[in-house]
């Protein structure tokens, strides 16, 4: 029996079911990175050919994230869950059989490149709506800390797997693999019993569509923080793009991006951990002001700080960003009506996909004809400016949230809420 406070969520069992899905599918995620990089060099495509795959992927899931949010209000969302599981088993086990068998080609890789962004698409809103529906409300926020947990503890062990296995094997088996997680993930969804949803009144898809839309934009709390969430988005690019090119040329090279990147790796397992054990009396203003931390290591570019220097301030960082995603996504489940939770939410992840590609193709440039310190201390002031920009709404300051999770602050809060409407990301 589970009985440690932090780990309570994973003793009810529709979420423990959940649980083990979605960290299955994560570890297949977090092998794809290096193993699609290989698969695409394997076939002899260049690394023109490796953008152009990992864009078009980019711009599916971005094109159909509304179309998923809208989708998984309309229909049960644990059937969508399994669906895109059971599409991407057949469409990675295929790919892995192909390159087993040689007959493989940058277009089929391309193609199933699309078919994991689409059902990513479909895939995330469904997530968030789902995971309010599988816990009780005190343990929501534990809940998505040790989803975020689970996902940074694969995500530095996938890639490792993934290197190790290319090398001394074939892309193909990782693909095979990930086709298998996908599997697991299908059956453990597949067991998980919910309460029926009540039927509910749904227009044209565009007039559900529509209504998403006015959910998101009557909440001033919500869109003023996911405008100021992309300006933190658009300055944390530059970080991404200039860290690589100044650390190899000024900083100890290859390797030493690798430990910064090993650090930030830590710090998000670390920030997750953090969201399990602290619930903040004031959870929009501690867990925004987390996002702050990312100029540190902004700073530490300029110069540029020694490595373990950088380290920390990369360790400090990622730790910000996870703590603020956790206690993000967990009031946004609470304040969001479950009826068009996952519509809302895909809002937060339009606003993410759309701007980071501007801020990652900007920076370069930009720092040719200006200089990379330049446009670091502009990336820094983004960052600052879009942190103080979010505490700006008083309803974020005044936002309380009491032992056990219950929220106060707000005048529609003191009031007896219907259950529906009590259950209701940044990156």
């Amino acid at each position: 029996m589970i009985t440690s406070t932090r780990l309570g969520a994973l003793a009810e069992r529709p979420f423990r079911l959940l649980w083990i899905g979605r960290t299955t599918s994560a570890f297949g995620d977090a092998l794809m990175p290096v193993t699609l990089a290989f698969a695409v060099l394997s076939v002899g495509g260049t690394a023109t050919d490796l953008g152009a795959v990992l864009a078009t992927s980019t711009v599916v899931r971005v094109v159909l994230l509304l179309f998923g949010g809208t989708l998984a209000d309309r229909m049960p969302r644990r059937l969508l869950l399994v669906g895109s599981d059971v599409f991407l088993f057949v469409v990675q086990s295929c790919v892995g059989v192909l390159l087993l068998t040689g007959r493989p080609s940058v277009t089929v890789l391309t193609v199933a490149a699309i078919c994991y962004g689409a059902a990513a698409a479909i895939a995330r809103p469904a997530f968030t709506g789902i995971v309010p529906q599988t816990v009780s409300t005190h343990r929501l926020q534990q809940a998505n800390a040790l989803t975020d947990v689970s996902r940074s503890t694969v995500e530095i062990l996938g890639p490792l797997l993934a290197g190790v296995a290319v090398v001394t094997t074939s892309a193909g088996w990782v693909y095979l693999l990930d086709a298998a997680t996908f599997l697991i993930s299908a059956v453990a969804l597949g067991m998980l019993k919910l309460p029926r949803r009540p039927p509910r009144e749904h227009g044209s898809f565009l007039a559900d569509l529509a209504v998403g839309w006015r959910e998101m934009a009557s909440r001033s709390w919500y869109w003023i923080s996911l405008c100021c969430h992309a300006l933190w988005n658009l300055g944390s690019c530059a970080f991404l793009v200039l860290g690589p090119v100044i650390i190899a040329r000024e900083a100890g090279g290859a390797s030493a991006w690798g430990l910064i990147s090993a650090s930030m790796a830590v710090g998000a397992l670390a920030g997750g951990v953090l969201s399990l054990r602290w619930q903040p009396r004031r959870p929009l203003i501690v867990a925004h002001l987390g996002l702050a931390l990312t100029a540190l290591q902004l700073i530490a570019l300029i110069d540029p700080a020694p490595i373990l220097v950088s380290m920390a301030a990369g360790t400090l960082a990622a730790a910000g960003v996870a703590f603020v995603n956790n206690v993000w996504v967990t009031i946004v489940q609470r304040l969001i009506p479950e009826e068009v939770l996952s519509r809302v939410a895909s809002y937060d992840w339009l606003v993410s996909f759309t701007v980071a590609p501007l801020g990652y193709a900007a920076a370069g440039p930009l720092a040719e004809q200006t200089g990379n310190t330049t446009v670091l201390v502009i990336a820094a002031g983004c960052v600052c400016v879009a942190v103080l920009a979010v505490l700006l709404p008083p309803r974020i300051r005044s936002l309380r949230q009491h032992r056990g999770g219950e929220l106060h602050g707000w005048p529609e809060l003191d009031e007896p809420l219907e259950p529906a409407r009590t259950l209701a990301s940044v990156r």
